[in-house]
């Protein structure tokens, strides 16, 4: 059965190095901890010291209750945990909310959601009429992973929309809410940070800079040998030149491997022909074979991005954290005629 390893020393080598930017950390475990598995980073974090963590939803931060704070992007609208603080995502939706803690989002240039700042008078009135507790108040950047102008556009427009709430709560002595708006690439580009950076992908080494925690390692189903001039796999997309040794593995798109047709490369070899829904072919004889073990290299194979692979790998998979990549081993046979 395929296993996906989490390195326990790259992940908090990770977070250490976000910790010299900014030591208060609202990590982002939303979507299974990036498709790490949302239990096992919880313990890492937990191992640490993190205490407030942003999941995408109810389920998922029912899931982690026993940290201290746990950030809902998309929460309902009903009262939850006292531990539980609900994003506003619009001014209609924080109409509706009757849950008493929340964080303010503030639309500073994505277009995506958020409290517009022509919006922002009636929804610091509502606040206070209602008496919620606003205990955070925090934006998103669109364009922080380029170069260009618009992350600090969206930065110094957050800085003045955060200069009125603080106005705002001095006058009507209302305790101050904290603020955040670095993402994971944007920790080393702001002049300050303010009070908590909110890191997601950079946590997992997704991003330049950052070390890989996920491996990936599949078993091996079968072994054959292919004859000259003879294909394998759906529709034969590949045909060895020559007598060659292949492997079945037990990972396919259904496990979250993006699609493929004509091969791509592994860590130590690469597959063959197309890959199928539960199986793909490698070349050569293995024992085990690493699927990857930075999905930073592993993502040159396919026309998308990191993310868009660790969120979908299979929460099927077994996850086992180990201390480093020396925590697995394997061991190939001593000759493998490829």
């Amino acid at each position: 059965m395929a296993t996906i390893y989490l390195n326990k020393q790259n992940f908090f080598s990770n977070l250490d190095k976000i910790s010299k930017i900014n030591p208060n950390i609202l990590a982002v475990i939303k979507d299974n901890a990036y498709g790490h598995g949302i239990f096992s980073i919880s313990k890492l974090l937990r191992e640490y010291g993190i205490r407030k963590v942003c999941v995408r939803n109810i389920d998922e931060a029912n899931l982690v209750r026993e940290f201290e704070e746990i950030l809902i992007f998309n929460p309902p609208t009903n009262r939850g945990a006292i531990n539980f603080s609900y994003a506003i995502n619009s001014l209609t939706q924080l109409k509706k909310n009757r849950h008493p803690y929340i964080h303010l989002k503030i639309d500073t240039g994505f277009r995506r959601n958020g409290i517009l700042e022509e919006e922002l008078d009636e929804a610091l009135e509502i606040i206070k009429e209602k008496e919620f507790e606003l205990r955070g108040v925090f934006s998103h950047f669109c364009c922080a992973d380029e170069f260009g102008c618009d992350t600090f556009i969206q930065y110094d427009k957050f800085l003045q929309i955060k200069e009125k709430i603080e106005k705002f709560c001095k006058e009507y002595n209302i305790k101050c809410p904290y603020f955040h708006i670095a993402n994971s690439a944007a920790l080393s580009k702001l002049p300050d940070t303010l009070d908590f950076v909110r890191p997601g992908i950079a946590m997992y080494g997704g991003i330049e800079g950052y070390k890989p925690v996920m491996s990936l390692v599949a078993d091996v189903v079968s072994t054959r040998e292919l004859d000259s001039k003879e294909g394998c796999g759906y529709n034969k997309t590949f045909m060895s030149e020559k007598k060659i040794k292949i492997s079945t593995i037990d990972v396919g798109y259904a496990d979250g491997i993006p699609y493929f047709t004509h091969g791509c490369k592994l860590k130590e070899t690469e597959a063959l022909g197309k890959i199928s829904m539960d199986y793909m072919i490698v070349k050569g004889e293995h024992k085990k074979v690493v699927v990857f073990d930075d999905i930073k290299e592993f993502v040159k194979n396919f026309n998308t991005i990191t993310y868009d692979i660790l969120v979908k790998m299979s929460p099927r998979i077994k996850r086992k954290i180990v201390e480093s990549n020396n925590g697995y081993s394997i061991k190939q046979p001593d000759k493998i005629n490829t």
